[in-house]
């Protein structure tokens, strides 16, 4: 690297050049730039894990994704140990609602039949490495 950056900025500049790579998030990324052959990241939805994952932006510099995914909504209760959770829907769960304080009782969770949008974020290379995955899934890989 430290070549290229003689060829392109001449040895004078290369130390002063090195130490501001060195100083930033990603050093592979600013060195790319500065050589003029640095090229994005091309990320798309992937799928994993039965989720759809939306990309919403990428932080290059700090290597990291930030996406969207829907998710079922649950909800959680305690209920006596002796109930049958076959008959808790979500019009009649608090019914069948228990203190945990009470005692013999266990903690139960289902799903609602709803859907919300959540977010998270993830290092760039999980976001590559499930898209390999879904590539090969797919047999697009």
């Amino acid at each position: 690297m430290e070549v290229a950056l003689t060829g392109k900025f001449g040895a004078e500049a290369v130390p002063s050049i090195m130490e501001v790579i060195g100083n930033t998030p990603n050093a592979v990324m600013a060195a790319e730039i500065l050589l003029g052959v640095y090229t994005p990241h091309e990320l798309v939805a992937v799928t994993n894990d039965k989720k759809v994952r939306t990309l919403i932006s990428v932080d290059e510099w700090n290597t990291y994704v930030n996406y969207s995914y829907e998710d079922k909504v649950t909800k959680s209760l305690y209920v006596a140990n002796d109930c049958d959770t076959s008959l808790i829907t979500i019009d009649n769960y608090k019914e069948f609602e228990r203190r945990n304080s009470e005692g013999n009782c266990k903690w139960f969770s289902f799903e609602t039949g709803e859907m919300r949008t959540r977010t998270d974020s993830c290092d760039i290379s999980q976001w590559i490495y499930w898209t390999e995955q879904t590539s090969k899934e797919e047999g697009t890989l």
